[in-house]
């Protein structure tokens, strides 16, 4: 395993890329909580007089849904390129210590990524006199995501040896992860209102992200399709089923069913386990959930490897 670390940790830093990377991200990460505070929270330090890491924090998650992925994507994916993978899954280890040897790097990588942007507590030190709990269990809260984040595009880049579709569909499914949680107050105002709509969005939408994902990989465009237009239907006909022929006590059952379904949203929400620990309320619901995503998406990497190492 050390072997494999040690070999993708010098692919990492050894090409311009690695480094443009991490000062595509530092730049990225300045330009929109220093100057131009698109969460209109706690950016624009120089007009509001106010240092604050808040909209740092408030935009981490989006910003690492896209940068990300361009870590990851080259894991697996460049090694099927150029014809390397047949030789890494013939080397005498199990397919499980190459996968994790892989993933730490990456989360090394990663770890100097967010390193970099050190420069913004400094600044804090430098004017002010800064509050450092919110300021560590910020940087925990993102280091904890984005090694989340790096085990899923770990998982698609060993389906694919398309870099730049790997990158795509990695993008998508942590947007996703991250846009559930915004999507959860929106859920559930339709739940009081709507909850047959409610239900068949909260359930068909993530099955609809697995068959696109499937399909995309699979080069399947019937697949694709059908998930699309099943989709399409399931959602637009929930909303053609009028509460007026339901009873009473059948709508006030299915609103009850509902509102317990978005509940599990915020069970199931990024952003609020990422902004309970940004908070600094390191609690054990938050960890074991960004730590199940990390192991789910790792065994998902390695039962897809081996698959194509005994198939």
């Amino acid at each position: 395993m050390s072997a494999i670390y040690r070999r993708e940790l010098g692919a990492f830093f050894g090409s311009l890329v690695g480094f443009g990377i991490i000062g595509a991200f530092v730049v990225i990460m300045m330009l929109l909580s220093v100057l131009l505070d698109p969460m209109g929270g706690g950016g624009d330090w120089f007009k509001r007089g106010e240092l604050s890491m808040r909209t740092f924090f408030g935009i981490f998650p989006w910003v690492a849904a896209v940068v990300l992925p361009a870590v990851s994507m080259k894991l697996w994916s460049e090694d099927r390129r150029q014809a390397t993978f047949e030789l890494l899954m013939t080397l005498p280890v199990p397919t499980w210590q190459v996968a994790v040897g892989k993933y730490l790097a990456a989360v090394t990588f990663f770890a100097a990524m967010l390193g970099a942007t050190l420069a913004f507590p400094f600044m804090l030190i430098r004017f002010g006199t800064p509050d450092w709990g919110p300021v560590f269990g910020g940087y925990l809260a993102c280091f904890i995501l984005g090694s989340a984040f790096i085990a899923v595009g770990a998982f698609v880049s060993g389906l694919s040896d398309n870099q730049a579709l790997s990158f795509f569909l990695s993008m998508l499914l942590c947007l996703g992860i991250v846009g559930m949680g915004e999507l959860r107050p929106l859920v559930g105002e339709i739940a009081r209102t709507a909850p047959l709509a409610a239900l068949v969005h909260a359930l068909s939408l993530p099955l609809l992200a697995l068959a696109f994902l499937a399909a995309a990989v699979g080069r399947d465009r019937a697949l694709g399709s059908t998930a699309v237009v099943l989709g399409l239907a399931a959602n637009a006909g929930a909303y053609l089923w009028s509460a007026d022929s339901m009873s009473k006590e059948q709508f006030g059952a299915m609103q009850a069913v509902a509102q317990h379904v978005v509940a599990g949203f915020s069970q199931a929400s990024v952003l609020e386990h990422f902004k309970e620990i940004e908070r600094g309320i390191v609690n054990t619901n938050g960890l074991v959930f960004f730590a199940s995503i990390v192991v789910l998406f790792v065994v998902l990497n390695v039962m897809s490897l081996e698959s194509r190492r005994y198939g």
